[in-house]
């Protein structure tokens, strides 16, 4: 799986272009579903990620891209689930 590049809004990876935030699970890609995480969203002025949402924890490694500027916030839950060697953001 390449991730060929990214800009504000879109990411390419292997030739095809995703405009919504993306998961990729065992290399398997899905669109990141939000919602409940949406509740959080006036405390961070963006809809961060929660513990609410399925989260691939079945991994060697867990990243979070946290977007072009940097501007996804990740919840002190997620953080405190991820063993400190598992969580790269």
């Amino acid at each position: 799986m390449r991730v060929e590049g990214f800009n504000f809004g879109s990411i390419r990876i292997d030739d095809v272009t995703y405009r919504k935030d993306v998961v990729i699970d065992r290399g398997k890609i899905r669109t990141r579903r939000k919602k409940p995480s949406k509740r959080f969203r006036d405390t961070f002025a963006h809809t961060p990620l929660s513990g609410a949402e399925k989260i691939p924890w079945k991994c060697r490694r867990l990243v979070v891209g946290t977007g072009a500027h940097g501007a996804l916030p990740v919840m002190d839950d997620v953080r405190r689930q991820a063993a400190p060697a598992r969580l790269n953001c």
